[in-house]
């Protein structure tokens, strides 16, 4: 200690001092190891790490919504069957090619009768059909627009005066039954006439729930521009009564004459030439394409039924009575099933602005189911050479 050194404890024994450079090489290797030992353990249990995707680009892809619910109501649910991605990734499986996108593919439909198939669900609606389901939930009491949007319509690529979309919908027979039959079905020809728009959508709705066994084409607003016209309006936008504008024989004389009859009334106008309007230019290739065995047309506010046909008439529908009217210049009943043999049932409702209640509309439908079959049998009957026709 007298030449003032300092030996630390142990140093006796020989030890020399540590070089300060190789401890902090030591400190840095070891860091150095406990990285990587790190990244070797999360890339071992990384979800992607394969050496198949080694050096592979980054594909960046937009999120998806949750697939399993797309879209859900008190009534209703839509429902994907696909397994998800997060399966195959469990199950280790690679990813499969890519396919070309599609719109809720495979979708089911949750109702109060189960699980049935959504027809036509795989594309959405068009943004025409999307904004003509919006406007007539908005105009029309009984229309709902996530119903609307769900219940298969499409554009049918024809306008009215006004440009405004001509919607239809297809409904194909249910599956438990055997299609028989060809049925086309109208509202709205009159656009103050709401109530037959509501009662249409309520049958539709019926038939959701508990099939039919017949083909339906259904138009449910022939005349838009009528019914957003404001306040509606039972003429088209060109001032024309839809139900005596059709080209029906002997039109150019009969039209005049019934005109000054009803002492050219504004709302029974029939126009200046037969089928001019391009709503019933429309009707009239649905008629010829569609190639309908019977056509339903819905009107307000007579309160009662009407029917154009060889066939023995339905004698009841509802709380509605057989009352014939006979045919009009120009009306549906004299084209289709004076011209063209087609039985033409003409329901008035009793209230133009307000659909039936649940329970008459159900009726309705019902007794209507009845004379359908009656006269789809007969015409099977006949086919098959026993032609007796059955009283309706």
């Amino acid at each position: 200690m007298a030449n003032g050194s300092f030996k630390k404890k142990g140093s006796a024994q020989g030890g020399a001092n540590p070089n300060p450079k190789v401890l902090v090489a030591g400190w840095i290797g070891s860091m150095v190891l406990v990285a990587l030992v790190t990244v070797l353990v999360t890339y071992n249990f990384s979800d992607d790490g394969s050496e198949a995707d080694a050096g592979a680009p980054e594909q960046v892809t937009q999120s998806q919504p949750d697939r399993d619910v797309v879209e859900s109501s008190a009534d209703t649910q839509i429902e994907s069957s696909e397994a998800t991605d997060d399966a195959q990734v469990a199950a280790n499986e690679p990813a499969p090619e890519p396919e070309q996108p599609q719109f809720m593919p495979d979708l089911q439909l949750i109702g109060r009768q189960g699980i049935v198939p959504l027809a036509g669900a795989n594309m959405p609606p068009s943004d025409v059909v999307a904004g003509w389901c919006r406007d007539l939930a908005a105009r029309v009491d009984g229309v709902d627009t996530s119903d609307c949007m769900s219940g298969a319509f499409a554009d049918s690529g024809h306008k009215s005066v006004n440009g405004r979309a001509l919607v239809m919908r297809k409904i194909e027979p249910s599956k438990q039954q055997a299609g028989s039959g060809r049925v086309l079905l109208i509202a709205a020809t009159h656009g103050d006439e709401l109530s037959s728009v509501g009662t249409v959508f309520s049958w539709m709705n019926i038939m959701a729930d508990k099939g039919t066994p017949y083909a339906w084409q259904v138009a449910p607003v022939l005349n838009p521009d009528g019914l957003f016209h404001e306040p509606p309006t039972r003429v088209n936008a060109n001032g024309v009564d839809l139900n005596r504008n059709l080209p029906t024989a002997g039109w150019d004389k009969e039209s005049r004459d019934y005109w000054r009859r009803v002492g050219f009334e504004k709302r029974r106008f029939p126009g200046e030439s037969a089928g001019s309007e391009p709503e019933n230019k429309w009707l009239a290739e649905q008629i010829r394409e569609f190639k309908p065995d019977v056509i339903i047309s819905l009107h307000a506010p007579y309160g009662l039924l009407d029917y154009d046909g060889d066939f023995p008439a339905p004698r009841k529908m509802g709380s509605l009575n057989l009352h014939r009217l006979g045919v009009y210049p120009g009306s549906l009943g004299n084209y289709a099933s004076r011209m063209q043999g087609i039985p033409v049932i003409t329901v008035e409702l009793d209230n133009a602005d307000e659909a039936p209640g649940e329970q008459e509309i159900a009726q309705m439908f019902t007794d209507l189911n009845a004379w359908l079959d009656r006269y789809f049998r007969s015409v099977r009957q006949a086919s098959a050479g026993n032609g007796a026709a059955e009283a309706g």
